[in-house]
């Protein structure tokens, strides 16, 4: 039992990391598009995704501390 709550724990924390490495990738795209003047509904896109992976990153960071509360 103390294993696979270790192991969930890790991946949670390892996957919320890469999840906040992708927002700051997209959030690069972002401004790259910005700058050569991309159509508005892609940087909205893209930042609607950013949007996401930022969130996506802080729950599986708060799923972590909540098990690891357990």
């Amino acid at each position: 039992m103390l294993v696979s709550r270790a192991v969930a724990i890790a991946c949670l924390t390892v996957f919320g990391w890469l999840l906040w490495a992708l927002t700051m990738l997209l959030v690069v795209y972002i401004a790259m598009g910005w700058r050569s003047g991309d159509p508005n509904f892609k940087l909205t896109y893209l930042a609607v995704m950013a949007a996401g992976a930022f969130a996506g990153g802080f729950l599986c960071r708060h799923l972590a501390r909540r098990i690891e509360g357990l």
